[in-house]
């Protein structure tokens, strides 16, 4: 029998998580205290950073943080020179945030890094289950990417 969309969704938030962990750790493992090398919460904000810029308050809107710890947490990346600050040709009190030449750099190294360590933990799995893995994905992506996300609770029966 083909499992229900609820409990698609409780593999899924299961799963996730301890990816990000493995992924994190041996992160940790392979380029320990390399300054080179953002953190999984920079790497956040440097990939979102590389789709456009942002003004502070969006990011800290975005990851629900007030803007003055915002503001420290893009400090780390602005000494780094990751990141720079400008200020936004039609409000001169709004800071606009973009990827230096430097960010985009980590950013590409930092992605190349965590699929290496995705691909050898893939790798164990045989070339089916691979496959299917790859087609969920896809589907996934497809759906996120095509289509807005359905309210909570309107799973009909599943969520209470």
């Amino acid at each position: 029998m083909p499992a229900s969309a609820y409990e698609c969704a409780a593999l899924l938030l299961d799963t996730v998580p301890g990816l990000m962990r493995t992924i994190a750790s041996t992160m940790r493992q392979r380029y320990g205290d390399d300054d080179d090398m953002p953190t999984l919460v920079q790497l956040r904000m440097l990939a979102m950073l590389a789709d456009r810029p942002w003004s502070l308050s969006e990011l800290a809107a975005a990851h629900q943080v007030t803007p003055s710890s915002m503001s420290r947490t893009v400090d780390v990346l602005v000494q780094r020179e990751w990141v720079a600050r400008t200020t936004a040709p039609d409000d001169r009190r709004k800071v606009v945030l973009h990827l230096t030449p430097a960010g985009h750099a980590a950013h590409a190294a930092m992605i190349h890094a965590a699929r290496d360590v995705a691909a050898a933990l893939l790798a164990q799995l045989d070339a089916h289950d691979r496959a299917r893995l790859y087609d969920g994905l896809s589907a996934l992506r497809t759906l996120l990417t095509t289509s807005r996300p359905t309210p909570v609770g309107s799973v009909s029966g599943e969520i209470s």
